[in-house]
């Protein structure tokens, strides 16, 4: 009998332990889930405030879970996420370097902490427009963002733009046709619609190569188009104007200078070039004419002032 009442004892404690010990994971596993779902909860409100475009609200509540868990991807990812929002609608100069200073930071840490990050190009994409944001010493840091960007899987249009006006800023002309060449016959290849906007580009991109035959064939294939942007035709127009320029054509640089002035007469900018081209065919009377046109709309226009000045 009394090895019995030791074996039930046994019994009672063991069950007893287990119990203790099925309550602590039940217990633990029920402040996780609900730790878990007051996270979830927050990290939507951010999303909710980001909305509405409610930046305080947002970056508070934010700011708060990244103290509580600094090397949680999904916070870090919605610290991204916020930051760049700001950055691509704010207007206010110190706004959007602190945003685009968040998104690098924030960015940076969520690649350390999971080097298998989902859709990494676009968290690559952000980084690359982020340091072209903070200016030249960072230039770079942007190119060579976009470039993973696009090694990783990006194949968006506007990530190639940015990308070709960052060499341009950098001096790396070759670079910006190779990538935009590339693009272009991707698009093609894949059956997607003419995209004017990244031919206009290219055309950007061959003249900084002094590529400016192949520029003026390609901005002249669009030019015959119809395009219902006024901004991009004027855009067209005034850089056939100066391509056309620069080989010597100045009755063709005329006709395409005076088409752009036709979409925007106000344009301080093409009154400029037209004078220009005037001077350089000995039009002196004429030139003065534009220049002062050119004040018209802008009085402190530094190349018109200073061409004036000249003659």
């Amino acid at each position: 009998m009394p090895y019995l009442y030791v074996v039930e004892k046994k019994i009672k404690l063991r069950a007893i332990i287990i119990s203790l010990i099925v309550f602590v994971i039940v217990s633990v596993l029920g402040i996780f889930w609900a730790l878990n779902y007051i996270q979830k909860r927050r990290l939507s409100s951010v999303y909710d405030y980001i909305s509405l475009s409610d930046y305080d609200n947002a970056s508070f509540i934010f700011t708060k879970l990244y103290n509580q868990n600094p090397l949680n991807g999904v916070i870090l990812k919605t610290g991204v996420d916020l930051y760049y929002d700001i950055l691509i609608r704010g207007d206010d100069l110190s706004m959007l370097q602190a945003a685009s200073e968040n998104v690098v930071m924030f960015t940076k840490q969520l690649f350390m902490i999971n080097s298998f990050t989902s859709k990494k190009w676009l968290f690559y994409q952000r980084l690359g427009y982020s340091y072209s944001i903070l200016g030249k010493p960072y230039y770079h840091d942007a190119y060579n963002a976009y470039i993973k960007a696009i090694e990783e899987g990006d194949k968006r249009s506007t990530t190639v733009i940015n990308l070709a006006k960052i060499c341009y800023n950098i001096g790396y002309f070759e670079d910006a046709v190779f990538y935009l060449e590339h693009s272009v016959l991707e698009a093609s290849n894949d059956g997607e619609s003419f995209n004017i906007n990244l031919r206009y580009e290219l055309a950007n991109a061959y003249e900084g190569n002094k590529e400016y035959s192949k520029a003026i064939e390609l901005l002249s294939n669009l030019e015959n188009l119809r395009i219902d942007d006024t901004v991009l035709s004027y855009n067209i127009y005034s850089k056939l104007g100066g391509l056309y320029l620069r080989q010597g054509l100045f009755k063709e640089s005329e006709f395409f200078y005076k088409k752009a002035q036709v979409l925007n007469a106000k344009s301080p900018d093409i009154y400029y070039s037209i004078g220009f081209l005037y001077q350089k065919m000995n039009k002196r009377k004429e030139a003065i004419s534009m220049y002062r046109e050119a004040l018209k709309f802008d009085r402190n226009h530094k190349l018109a002032n200073e061409a004036l000045r000249r003659l």
